[in-house]
């Protein structure tokens, strides 16, 4: 239902595209203690992937869109969003410039403890987050703002959280980056993960979000038991191969790493993960399964 509901119209190429890809994706969730796993469950979400490219002349338009999201009655009443959204304009060789767009619910939990008395609220309205960003050669700018919106969404309700985070950000202060900018910018981190992607074996690079610069490190690997899964699934056509992509980023200016992993199809110009696995917490692990 969530799929690209926060989806606005793409800046260029509004034409028709010349590729799309839309994944959705089920979404199972473990909690930990002391990284051992102690409750699972299943269909505690949803989300999608999307990829989108058009041209314009010689350049290139990609949109990227990530969206996640909780279903309230499957996850004990916590109710989350986070949703991103990428355009990049693209040259021969480089991106000539960006701009994306998010809004995520504001979790502070920390521990379980914390996620624990956040379940089960009836508050009509949650805090969210909003940022928009736009890099250009060396120029970059950044801006961020909190605000109220509908607790639970519905198709109804989307236009108005969408409208919510822009009044939010209108009045939100352009912030400088934290880093000094030496030639030109590294994209925001899908476009920076997308183009990693389809680099084979390993990959470092970089990207900026929210006036930050992180690293990007990935490797990939062949793995046949998943390629014989979303086979028989009918993810992906019979013959195909699988990769099993390990990754992990961290803030260049210092910080912990954070770790992650994909499963992307062999080959493929336009990688949409089939599978991604991932622990925002440090006592939830989520696992978004690509849908036939």
């Amino acid at each position: 239902m969530l799929a690209g509901a926060l989806a606005a119209p793409v800046a260029r190429g509004a034409g028709t595209p010349d590729f799309t890809r839309l994944r959705r994706y089920r979404a199972d969730a473990q909690v930990l203690i002391l990284s051992i796993p102690i409750l699972h469950r299943s269909g505690v979400g949803g989300g999608s992937v999307l990829w989108r490219e058009s041209h314009e002349a010689a350049d290139t338009v990609r949109r990227l869109e990530f969206t996640g999201y909780s279903i309230p009655e499957r996850a004990a009443g916590l109710n989350r969003l986070g949703f991103i959204r990428e355009t990049s304009c693209r040259g021969e060789r480089a991106i000539l410039e960006s701009d994306y767009f998010g809004v995520m619910t504001a979790s502070p939990e920390e521990s379980a403890e914390e996620a624990h008395k956040a379940l089960h609220s009836t508050a009509a309205e949650a805090t969210y987050t909003a940022i928009e960003g736009r890099i250009a050669g060396t120029d970059i700018e950044t801006a961020s703002a909190h605000f109220m919106g509908p607790a639970r969404l519905s198709p109804k309700r989307r236009d108005e959280l969408l409208t919510r985070a822009q009044q939010a950000l209108s009045h939100a202060p352009r912030k400088p980056p934290e880093f000094h900018a030496q030639g030109a910018v590294p994209p925001p981190f899908l476009h920076a993960l997308a183009q990693a992607l389809c680099t084979p074996g390993e990959s470092r690079t970089r990207y900026v979000y929210s006036g930050r610069l992180y690293r990007l490190w990935l490797r990939q690997s062949a793995d046949a038991k998943a390629a014989a899964y979303f086979r028989e699934r009918g993810v992906i056509a019979g013959g195909a191969q699988v990769l099993r992509v390990t990754g992990k980023v961290r803030r260049e200016a210092g910080g912990k790493d954070t770790d992650f992993r994909l499963w992307i199809e062999e080959g493929a110009a336009q990688p949409v993960p089939l599978r991604i696995d991932f622990q925002p917490k440090s006592y939830l692990r989520l696992v978004m399964e690509a849908q036939a």
